[in-house]
């Protein structure tokens, strides 16, 4: 199994990451996008194995960016992957 360096459960077993914003270059704070049932008609993520209403792992391909609403993964927003500052 693979763990998460973030949160540090198990990523396809755990219902979900525990880390809750992105932060950009400005300090301001963007809540991420939790997995929807229209993306895991089988209820987890096919990439992560999240459950539907959790927070995806780091890196995962079905992230949505909080920012641009496009993919995490391939966008041109500033924001770092992941915060460990969960406010």
């Amino acid at each position: 199994m693979a763990k998460c360096e973030y949160c540090e459960r198990e990523m396809k077993t755990a219902k979900g990451c525990t880390i809750k914003y992105f932060i950009d270059s400005k300090g301001k704070y963007y809540e991420r996008i939790t997995l929807n049932k229209d993306e895991a008609p089988n209820g987890r993520c096919h990439d992560c194995g999240v459950d539907i209403g959790s927070y995806h792992h780091p890196g995962c391909d079905m992230e949505r960016c909080p920012k641009c609403g496009m993919q995490s993964i391939g966008c041109d927003c500033d924001l770092p992957e992941m915060s460990i500052d969960n406010k």
